[in-house]
């Protein structure tokens, strides 16, 4: 049997992990422990609570290791202890050491969401949406101590649906990585020595760092732009404008071929009975806005919101890059 190490924390990760689970130990593959962040309080309460990943281990009997580091001596002794012959990593949170990598007898293996070697980083789903990508891919590949840049074990091909959130379309690819890891994981079986395909550096980008600050919408950008930042951006750090000096979230937008006057200012809207939206106005273009979440309020659709304005005779919303005190 060849042993396995999975270390990663959040709930779309918890899909291949599953996979693995349930498929690997029939195919020679044992699973001997999950490594996983530690436990958080969450809420009001501060109430303790595991990543989703440690969630499942314990659900399932396996065991679980919480360092609040992976460069802790005591959890890499503990690490050794268990002989991996293969250790994943899938969303896992923190940068390994050199010692770290020398741990398991084959390697250590990630999942990354992204066409390598485009999008090296943190956030390659959130990048390849705001470049308007239609197609991406996972790749399974050799961890090194560069960021993303070791070879390559296998990679597919997956196309992007027009209206894909970075949420909805990590958790689909998370979901497409199990029976690939299955596959990456029976390649090292057969040949313990296969070294991958060397990913070519010249092509290499990189993803930027996403601010919270970034979730404001411009209207002076295009319509294809602000959409692809919706979706981007959703579920964090989410989008949002203003109407007069109140913040308005924006939790469902769709492009739309309805247009407003050519003289309105960008970020006029109106209501538009047959799509059932709130139509805004861009620099070029226009996007249909679904479902709304004013501060202090509930999300709610357009129409609800539309209703419950005061004043219908100029409404549009603010571009500004700085918040109201």
């Amino acid at each position: 049997m060849m042993r396995i190490v999975f270390m990663g924390s959040p709930e779309d990760v918890v899909a291949p992990l599953k996979y693995l689970w349930e498929h690997g130990s029939a195919l020679g593959f044992e699973l001997v422990a999950i490594v996983s962040q530690p436990a958080r309080p969450v809420g009001r309460g501060g109430k303790m609570q595991d990543p989703p990943v440690a969630s499942y281990g314990k659900e399932h009997g396996i065991f679980c290791l919480q360092p609040e580091s992976s460069r802790a001596p005591e959890f890499l002794t503990e690490l050794k202890s268990l002989h991996p012959d293969v250790i994943i990593t899938a969303a896992y949170g923190q940068i390994l050491s050199e010692e770290f990598l020398k741990i398991p007898k084959i390697g250590t293996i990630n999942i990354h969401p992204s066409r390598l070697p485009q999008y090296r980083g943190a956030t390659p789903v959130p990048a390849a949406l705001l470049d308007g990508m239609t197609n991406t891919a996972v790749t399974i590949l050799f961890t090194v101590k560069k960021l993303d840049a070791g070879n390559i074990i296998l990679q597919k091909d997956f196309s992007i649906s027009p209206e894909e959130t970075a949420g909805s379309l990590t958790k689909r690819l998370f979901a497409e990585s199990g029976p690939m890891l299955i596959e990456a994981l029976q390649t090292l079986k057969q040949d313990a020595m296969f070294k991958g395909v060397p990913q070519n550096d010249a092509e290499a980008t990189f993803c930027k760092k996403i601010e919270k600050e970034m979730g404001m919408i411009d209207w002076t950008r295009n319509a294809v732009t602000i959409f692809n930042q919706f979706r981007a951006f959703e579920p964090w750090p989410g989008s949002w404008t203003l109407l007069g000096d109140k913040r308005v979230a924006i939790t469902d937008m769709v492009l739309t071929s309805t247009g407003l006057s050519e003289t309105a200012k960008f970020g006029t809207f109106q209501f538009d009975k047959p799509s059932k939206s709130l139509v805004v106005k861009c620099s070029q273009g226009a996007v249909a806005v679904r479902r709304l979440k004013p501060a202090g309020g509930k999300d709610m659709d357009a129409a609800s919101f539309w209703n419950g304005l005061k004043d219908k005779s100029q409404v549009f919303f603010l571009t500004d890059s700085v918040l109201p005190s």
